[in-house]
């Protein structure tokens, strides 16, 4: 009688970790381990740090059906089969406009989205440091005023670094019970420059939270669940997992608490070559 196989909630990050630095190119070692541990019966998520239009576009390619978790876990859908509820960790209106209106932020703001769902809003969406996908139709406004109800994220990037940490400091601690205010990690991408970013989600968006919603849903031990990522938004679901692996190409912080780096990059295929040898394990 042959062993049974015992099930494994895959999950993977996106940028830095499946694609390769293009940001759209699937390295091939990487495409076809996932579509083989699919068809052998292990349940493949995407986990991203993108809006959940542009993670679409990765999940069909890859010929999905499972649920998608995007935004860093602040959006966890079931495109295909609708049978999970829809879950959005959102911001009120009201924080969104009573951050945007902040003395700290005052004619500071450099470029700004607003995103909910499959909607978004940005001060100049031309702006190609936010655009991931060439097709990406967020559009234009003055979000103080016409923006209309809660979003899923903030992104704000400021004129200068100048007072940053102060900026950071003060936004966390006057709204610090609504929102976590993360910085320089735009879609799971590290970015560092004289105009730094500013992330802001629900308080509860994380990761970790995300793999033991999923982890839940397909009845599968978080002891057999496996996450890649390369980010320090992937920190938490690395945390939370069974085994956590790091891109080679990873922050070294996010390797401190892996339990495993991978042999290659994510332009070699670092994904695949790794989870081929765990699942033959």
């Amino acid at each position: 009688m042959k062993n049974k196989i015992i099930k494994k909630l895959i999950l993977i990050d996106l940028d830095g970790t499946t694609l390769m630095d293009d940001h759209i190119s699937i390295h091939p070692k990487t495409r076809n381990s996932l579509e083989k541990a699919a068809q052998a019966g292990h349940i493949v998520c995407i986990c991203t740090g993108r809006v959940s239009r542009d993670a679409e576009k990765i999940y069909k390619d890859l010929n999905m059906s499972t649920i998608l978790i995007s935004l860093d876990g602040g959006h966890i859908s079931d495109p295909v089969h609708k049978q999970f509820k829809r879950i959005v960790l959102p911001i009120s209106e009201t924080i969104i406009k009573q951050i945007f209106k902040h003395e700290v932020l005052n004619d500071l703001i450099d470029n700004a989205v607003v995103e909910y769902y499959n909607h978004g809003m940005s001060l100049n969406p031309k702006d190609k440091f936010f655009v991931v996908d060439s097709e990406d139709k967020t559009e234009m406004g003055d979000i103080i005023n016409d923006w209309k109800g809660p979003a899923s994220n903030l992104i704000i990037k400021l004129k200068s670094n100048t007072n940053f940490k102060y900026i950071v400091d003060t936004l966390k601690k006057d709204f610090g019970n609504s929102v976590i205010v993360k910085s320089d990690l735009i879609y799971g991408v590290e970015h560092i420059s004289e105009k730094p970013i500013l992330i802001i989600n629900n308080k509860f968006v994380n990761k970790g939270f995300a793999a033991e919603m999923v982890a839940q849903y397909y009845n599968i031990s978080l002891k057999h669940t496996i996450a890649f990522g390369d980010q320090l938004n992937d920190y938490e679901m690395l945390k939370t997992v069974g085994t956590s692996v790091a891109l080679k190409n990873a922050n070294p912080k996010l390797q401190e608490v892996a339990s495993i780096i991978t042999d290659l990059t994510n332009n070699e295929g670092g994904v695949g070559d790794t989870l081929d040898k765990l699942l033959s394990l």
